[in-house]
């Protein structure tokens, strides 16, 4: 195996070192191909909705079940337009059908955060003075005030009354403020809804008086409402703010009249409404106030007139008014036009980019709204939070030119090359170009995640760390080379003439070579100079003071030939491991089922992958190029010798500082304080297992929202801040999580018909897109029955509350399927109508609903959803029969949980409880039929849904993907890691390595404040294949290190150099060589454990000279490749998008943290109890071989054998002239 590969690696060195241009030109010409065939015949990305692909989908999905059960909608929603038809009376099964499909619409504008309340105001002023009212009062003491919606119990009018202290408050409004209220070809500005407007949140400047309620808050505020009115050019519609309701309560038109003792009306007349509010019935009457009838007896009091009480409570003043007197935030809303305005240019006005470009002119870093009383705090402009996230993407873009631009001075600084810093930022291009030609054309997605750009940031740092890995063996090769011509005393040639200060360097390293050759003679037999090299301490043999004569040195075909061979040992076997492990790392994100996690682990993956080829084919044949063209040019011209003197003497400076570090003292710490470094790093990564697993641990998010911007934006603190301020919204909220509907269908499978990697296309083209279960019967009585008994179940139920509602609709089902067999004998069967009525047969089921659906599609009253009929939209089943047949396919109803969804956890705890309980009613079901049971292979597809389970299967699918791609991609990088070193302890050490680097990165994330949400699941997942670089570069050098390169050499020649400096040398190395004590041997048999220490305390040498070689090899490199990773997470850092800067703040610790545990945990755990000689080596060899060796194979070994030592006697004679 290893001669198979020793000649694919020389045949294909060979090719490349001979046909280096071509090589070169034919990558390049595919690669640039590739891209534009793919930008050509493909739309380029659009990222104007970021939240495609925002949610699991797939089979066993809640969120598919979702968008299953919005087809269902659709479909009823056809079949009433196809219909037209609508009855008011009680037996209109299609009426039902409407209602219902206005209860899921409902259920989903909670989902969506939106009230309707866009009809006109029927609020007259009818005079009405306090005497009439108490007398009223006295008239009807127990009639109920508000009759609400639902059939909760309303409160009366006495409860009322003495919740107002037992006093009235008429509110008397003037005929110039019921002009501002009725705006022309608008709504009556009494209502607000949470949808599109502009919405602009103040707060105190003076944060040591942040109240809001004092004259000269509210003069400022006064004056911005008129500049935001002429701003926003909203002149003809609604707005609401503070300073102009507190002049409302003072019957007063303009804010700017107003005075301190309109303060005090205002918070009197609020206050006076608390106990009231605290009920509910304020907030009920006023969001209600256009579905059912107005307060009657109480319309014209200030707590209800206008709904101007209710306004100020839940949107302009915060939660902590009620209780302190005090507001620090304020909100002033501004309602769009309800049509569309065009300006003269034919622009629309008042969408979500004339809103945007408002924000960027007039309040984005503009101080125009700050007059040291008041300024603005939050903004809310038409939900444009995502458009302009979108937009800051392409700003954004710019950190992509900073990375480059810094990586390419780290590269000039480092290699002193412009073209090498060049083409690597080419072959990111380029491997982003291949990438992207797989993803749109060979895999055919279209969906493109606006997350997929910062593969760019990582690319950078990976194609660093390859390139630099690359060019630092080519330049230990070629040191080689010349440490060989040192040893033989050859002369070296270059490519251009030599400066004084290089030509004086070239005979310093001449006279140290034949130095350290002295040096290593004397001291062969010397026991404490040589307990002192076994512990590493001896100065290594290719120390360089100026790296420019390598770079310099001339070499021919042949010997980059030998170079290259080297250079694919060392560097191709680190580069592959690090890329497929990184790559693999990326694809197990193909687990999840959340699409953007899934698209950019794919693309990610395929980006690492064709750097890597580009790194093996067009990086090794520029290298030869730059050998060849680059390098003779640069010595010729002497373009490093025309820098000023301080550029030089500061590149010289680097350069020994870097071989000091990496060659002396680096390798010197670890081996000396190795048991230290090892406790150290062990105890860290112990505390961060304990922190992310234990405590306090990394956990889902418990808000539903998603950061774009960073919490300082004005959109953000908005999102994150005043939501949780403003009674409006937090009461939604809590809406929207007590008691949620849920839906249960039986009839359709939950199979969402979409293409996996973008939700606008299905998988099959076809007339439907939903999924029938052909095996159920709703005409079967025993079906019906079951379903009967299910009903009764859940309403028993703890898990599920107003069953009772939906169980009387099914009643009122019955009593139709009755009706329509009056005709037939079943008619004069007593009937009990606490029970629902199952027709006998299944033919008579079928003659009764078809019937039932032939009337009511031949009806020709219409239902407006818009009705005045709303307030009883709350119809519990719902029928899908077939538009032509009349053949019923589907049957579904509706129930509302028994649980509040305020947390992860509760709502994990009741799914499993309500899915247990679903499993359980459907094994009853079976076990009751016995093996002849038909009912059960109906109804066993049925399945449930509700809205809010979209965060919920959101975040299970984050933890669960997060988790098993984790496990995954340590696996994967276990085997790769396995069989590219070969060795058993390595790979055990870099997976121990792997494993605190990654808890001790996540760890930080979580003592931070992260939590468990999308990005961070990305973030972790790639942890795996971004910790595992350095370590792989410090195994693969550890297990190749040649660390007898020299030392065998000189120990086969030190009696022939012991004999020449014996006649030839001076008189104290003589003198020296004839007191060298005399070898004695120890007759006693040592223990057990003395040789154990022993055989430990030689394999040190051996340990120590692989860590100082793994070092000097790739230990710069690795360094320098951290460093350009963790500049490109630090030019991510400054944008204002929170997935770029945590992006890259991610880099730039796993960076940091991966080189600290590879350098100063993985190799003093190598240089322990590292393996020696082949302790642990996989033998791949004899596992490949097919037969035993044969005595030819003996002969050859022995000729082998025989061959090397004339080798030996060649070189020993070429080395007597030193």
């Amino acid at each position: 195996m290893d001669e198979a590969k020793m000649y694919l690696d020389r045949k294909y060195s060979t090719f490349v070192v001979k046909h280096s241009w071509c090589f070169l030109l034919l990558g390049f010409s595919i690669c640039i191909a590739l891209g534009l065939s793919a930008i050509l015949l493909r739309d380029l990305p659009d990222f104007n909705d970021p939240t495609k692909g925002f949610v699991p989908r797939g089979k066993h999905t809640l969120t598919s079940r979702l968008f299953v059960l919005e087809k269902i909608r659709n479909k009823l929603v056809e079949q009433l337009a196809a219909a037209k038809i609508s009855n008011k009376s009680k037996i209109s099964l299609t009426t039902k059908s409407s209602l219902l499909i206005n209860q899921i619409n409902k259920n989903h504008e909670e989902q969506e955060g939106e009230i309707d309340d866009d009809d006109d105001d029927s609020d007259y002023d009818v005079p009405l003075n306090e005497i009439e009212l108490k007398v009223d009062l006295v008239s009807n003491p127990n009639a109920c005030a508000f009759v609400p919606s639902s059939r909760s119990q309303c409160l009366t009018n006495q409860q009322v009354y003495t919740l107002l202290h037992n006093t009235t408050d008429l509110m008397k409004i003037s005929k110039t403020i019921e002009e501002q209220l009725y705006k022309p070809n608008e709504h009556m500005c009494t209502s607000i809804d949470l949808n599109r407007h502009y919405e602009v949140y103040f707060e105190s400047s003076d944060k040591s008086s942040p109240n809001l309620l004092n004259i000269d808050n509210l003069l400022s505020l006064c004056k911005k409402q008129y500049e935001l009115v002429e701003l926003f050019q909203l002149h003809s519609t609604c707005h609401y703010t503070l300073p102009e309701m507190v002049a409302y309560f003072s019957n007063k038109s303009d804010c700017r009249q107003l005075n301190a003792n309109d303060i005090n009306i205002f918070i009197d007349r609020i206050q006076r409404c608390h106990a009231l509010y605290d009920t509910g019935l304020l907030r009920l009457a006023g969001l209600q106030r256009y579905r059912t009838a107005p307060i009657d007896l109480f319309q014209y009091d200030s707590c209800f007139r206008y709904n101007f009480t209710f306004l100020t409570l839940e949107y302009l003043l915060d939660k902590t008014f009620l209780s302190t007197n005090q507001t620090r935030y304020t909100a002033m809303w501004f309602l769009k036009p309800t049509k569309p305005i065009i300006t003269a240019n034919g622009s629309e006005i008042h969408n979500a980019n004339s809103a945007h470009d408002l924000f960027i002119e007039h309040f984005y870093q503009n101080p125009k709204f700050d007059d040291d009383k008041t300024r603005v705090s939050a903004l809310n402009f038409m939900d444009i939070r995502i458009p302009s996230a979108m937009k800051q993407i392409r700003a954004d873009m710019f950190f992509v030119i900073l990375a480059i631009s810094l990586i390419v001075g780290v590269t000039i600084i480092y290699l002193r090359s412009i073209t090498v810093a060049l083409m690597t930022n080419i072959c990111v291009v380029l491997s982003f170009a291949c990438a992207y030609f797989s993803y749109k054309i060979i895999f055919g997605i279209d969906l493109f995640p606006y997350i997929n750009l910062m593969a760019t940031f990582i690319l950078i740092g990976i194609s660093c760390d390859n390139v630099f890995v690359i060019f630092d063996a080519w330049y230990s090769e070629k040191l080689d080379i010349y440490n060989e011509a040192r040893l033989r005393s050859r002369s070296v040639e270059f490519y251009g003439k030599l400066t004084e200060k290089q030509e004086k360097q070239y005979r310093r390293d001449r006279e140290y070579t034949a130095a350290i050759l002295r040096q290593r003679l004397i001291a062969r037999n010397d026991s404490e100079q040589h307990q002192k090299d076994q512990t590493g301490e001896e100065e290594h043999f290719d120390s360089i003071k100026n790296t420019d004569l390598i770079r310099m040195m001339k070499v021919n075909d042949e010997q980059m030939i030998q170079m290259l061979i080297g250079v694919l040992r060392h560097a191709a076997a680190s580069v592959f491991v690090t890329s497929f492990t990184t790559s693999a790392a990326f694809f197990t994100n193909m687990i999840s089922r959340i699409a953007y996690v899934q698209l950019f682990g794919l693309f990610m993956g395929l980006c690492i992958l064709f750097n890597f080829l580009m790194n093996v084919t067009m990086i090794v044949s520029f290298v030869i190029v730059y050998e060849k063209i680059c390098e003779p040019l640069s010595a010729r011209f002497g373009l490093f010798n025309h820098f000023p003197e301080v550029f030089d003497k500061i590149m010289i400076t680097l350069t020994r500082l870097n071989h000091a570090i990496f060659t002396v003292y680096i390798p010197r710490i670890i081996i000396k304080l190795r048991y230290i470094l090892i406790i150290i790093f062990l105890i860290l990564g112990i505390v961060g297992l304990f922190i992310v697993f234990y405590h306090p641990k990394l956990t889902p998010p418990k808000s539903r929202r998603y950061q774009f911007f960073q919490l300082s934006h004005p959109f953000e603190r908005f999102e994150y801040q005043m939501r949780d301020e403003f009674l409006s919204y937090i009461n939604e909220d809590k809406d929207n999580i007590t008691n949620p509907l849920l839906v249960f269908i039986f009839g359709i499978e939950d199979t969402d018909l979409v293409h996996p990697f973008n939700p606008d296309q299905q998988q099959y083209i076809d007339n439907d897109n939903l999924v029938y279960n052909k095996k159920i019967d709703f005409y079967d009585p025993d079906t019906l029955r079951w379903f009967d008994t299910f009903l009764k179940d859940l309403n028993r139920s703890e898990l599920f509350t107003n069953v009772q509602d939906t169980y009387a609709h099914w009643l009122t089902i019955g009593q139709l399927l009755r009706g329509f067999l009056t005709s037939n004998s079943n008619n004069d069967i007593k009937y009990n109508e606490n029970e629902f009525f199952v027709p006998s047969t299944r033919n008579d089921t079928m003659i009764a609903m078809n019937r039932l659906f032939r009337f009511v599609s031949d009806s020709k009253q219409v239902l407006s959803s818009n009705d005045g009929n709303r307030g009883s939209d709350n119809f519990r089943l719902g029928f899908l029969p077939d538009p032509k047949t009349y053949y019923l396919r589907a049957f579904l109803f509706l129930v509302n949980m028994n649980v509040t969804f305020d947390t992860f956890s509760v709502q994990h705890a009741y799914y499993q409880k309500l899915e247990e309980y679903f499993d359980k009613r459907l094994e009853q079901l079976e076990l009751s039929e016995g093996l002849n049971g038909h009912v059960y292979e109906q109804v066993k597809h049925g399945w449930f849904v509700s809205s809010q389970f979209l965060f919920y299967d959101l975040m299970r699918e984050v933890i669960r993907g997060t988790y098993t791609s984790l496990i995954f991609s340590m696996v994967f990088a276990f085997f790769v890691l396995l069989l590219t070193s070969g060795n058993v302890v390595i790979t055990l050490y870099a997976m121990i390595t792997i494993t605190f680097i990654i808890a001790d990165t996540v760890a930080i994330f979580v003592l931070c404040g992260w939590e468990l949400n999308i990005l961070e699941t990305i973030i972790i997942i790639m942890s795996v294949g971004l910790s595992v670089d350095f370590t792989v570069h410090y195994g693969v050098a550890y297990i190749k290190a040649d660390w007898e390169k020299y030392q065998a050499h000189i120990r086969r020649t030190s009696n022939a150099l012991k004999l020449f400096h014996l006649n030839n040398g001076n008189p104290i190395e003589q003198l020296l060589l004839e007191q060298l004590p005399q070898k004695t041997k120890k007759l006693s048999q040592p223990s057990l454990f003395k040789r154990i220490k022993i055989w430990h305390k030689k394999g040190n040498l051996q340990r120590f000279r692989r860590i100082k070689n793994s070092l000097i090899r790739v230990g710069s490199a690795v360094f320098i490749a951290g460093f350009t990773s963790f500049l490109a997470g630090l030019s991510m850092s400054p944008s204002k998008l929170t997935s770029f800067s945590q992006m890259g703040f991610f880099l730039m610790l796993i960076m940091f943290i991966s080189w600290l545990y590879a350098t100063w945990f993985f190799l003093p755990l190598l240089s322990f109890i590292g393996p020696i000689d082949k302790f642990a080596d996989i033998p791949f060899s004899k596992l490949c071989r097919c037969t035993k060796p044969s005595s030819t194979n003996i002969v050859e070994t022995l000729t082998t054998n025989e061959d090397e030592q004339q080798h030996s006697k060649a070189k020993l004679n070429d080395e007597q002239p030193i």
